[in-house]
């Protein structure tokens, strides 16, 4: 199995440009960082957060590409790419944002385009359609709007492919705070593949599945698996987690990675963790489940 993780999470990302609560941009070079993090053993995926591009100026250029790509040419590592989510709303039903918004991804697939991810992990929903789809509605009304926001989206998944010319099954459309039920209809539309992101079936974001339900019923089109612990407490919402190290959440760890071990899953599992996460999640998994490293 692969492993792979994200280059830089936001407050590493913060904490590397800030110093003395003084910003400095030329402190971050993402192929050093991308350097850094193959250092880490088991490692071989990096996924590159497009948005940012826009939160450090100068960050990913035509000109960084290269050197991400030529970097992949010197040490033999795949990367996947995840296209902005962040001030976005692909399922808005303001046709200024939502046309917005898929411009903004376009332009992000073209940039990466130098890279030959093997993933481009996209959100087809944004914060206003997670913040509908928290609303206390009986079912069937929320299903209704769930419908009507899911739409929008859709509409902007087939322009995204349109514009952008990319392969569908190149798109991994991610599992987030939304019914999947509903945004797994766009996917079948458009052919697309799925991002399996393990912390947000556990902490119930986007659907009541267990893990090895989720991926049984989507593992035909599951290209990337966004790997994390998560959980969702007798609490309810207010008190779930997602983001942590494997082993600090209700993950079953050996169960679960097995599963996919005996399916031969091929695909990058890609921690969404900084880097001492990364370590301390593979070290459980040594100890779990060494049989999948």
């Amino acid at each position: 199995m692969r492993f792979g993780m994200v280059a830089l999470e936001f407050l590493p990302a913060v904490n590397r440009i800030v110093e003395g609560g003084i910003p400095d941009f030329a402190r971050f070079n993402l192929p050093e960082i991308v350097r850094d993090d193959l250092q880490i053993k088991h490692i071989e995926v990096i996924e590159i957060t497009m948005d940012t591009e826009k939160l450090v100026p100068g960050s990913i250029t035509a000109e960084r590409i290269t050197e991400l790509a030529e970097l992949k040419d010197e040490l033999g590592h795949s990367y996947t790419v995840h296209l902005p989510l962040w001030s976005i709303e692909p399922s808005s039903f303001n046709d200024f944002i939502r046309k917005a918004s898929v411009e903004s991804i376009v332009s992000s697939i073209r940039l990466a385009e130098e890279l030959e991810p093997e993933a481009y992990v996209l959100h087809t929903t944004g914060s206003l359609a997670a913040e509908f789809s928290r609303l206390k509605l009986r079912e069937s009304l929320s299903l209704l709007l769930a419908g009507y926001i899911g739409s929008f989206a859709e509409t902007s998944l087939g322009e995204i492919i349109s514009k952008s010319e990319i392969d569908p099954r190149k798109l991994a459309v991610e599992n987030i705070e939304f019914p999947f039920e509903v945004t797994r209809d766009a996917v079948d539309k458009y052919d697309t593949g799925i991002c399996f992101d393990t912390g947000h079936v556990l902490s119930k974001q986007s659907g009541e599945e267990t893990l090895s339900e989720f991926y049984k019923q989507h593992r035909d089109r599951i290209i990337e698996i966004h790997l994390h612990d998560g959980s969702y407490p007798e609490g309810g919402r207010a008190f779930r987690t997602e983001h942590t190290a494997l082993g600090q959440g209700e993950m079953p760890i050996r169960e679960f990675l097995l599963e996919l071990h005996n399916d031969n899953y091929s695909g990058p599992l890609v921690f969404e963790l900084a880097p001492d996460e990364v370590k301390e999640s593979l070290s459980v998994i040594k100890r779990e489940a060494p049989e999948v490293l």
